[in-house]
């Protein structure tokens, strides 16, 4: 599995993603990292699913990955919110026998 996928890929994974979102088929993993930059920042988790569903092709960062320590293939992503560039990991896995997408992290870009 390669760390960088072509526009196409991208396109496909995030019609997906939105589709799953739309259909209520998503999981915001409340982490404290993740909890802790939505609060600093004046988000809730309902902002952060927002931002999800405005993903663009160019908000790409990396993946498709395999996830080390659980199943699932991880896609990341950088976007700028409210002047903040945040960093975005989300997964599509299957849960009780149908698709759910996943956001992992959801923080203030401390990789750049």
């Amino acid at each position: 599995m390669c760390d960088y996928a072509t526009n196409e890929e991208i396109g496909l994974f995030l019609e997906k993603a939105k589709e799953l979102i739309s259909r209520g088929r998503y999981d915001f993993v409340p982490r404290h990292k993740n909890m802790q930059s939505l609060a600093a920042h004046g988000l809730t988790i309902r902002d952060a699913k927002e931002e999800l569903l405005d993903l663009r092709n160019g908000d790409y960062y990396k993946g498709p990955k395999q996830d080390f320590d659980r199943p699932g293939v991880i896609w990341e992503f950088r976007r700028d919110i409210s002047g903040v560039r945040f960093y975005i990991k989300v997964k599509i896995v299957m849960e009780n026998g149908s698709d759910i997408l996943k956001c992992l992290g959801f923080h203030k870009d401390d990789f750049e």
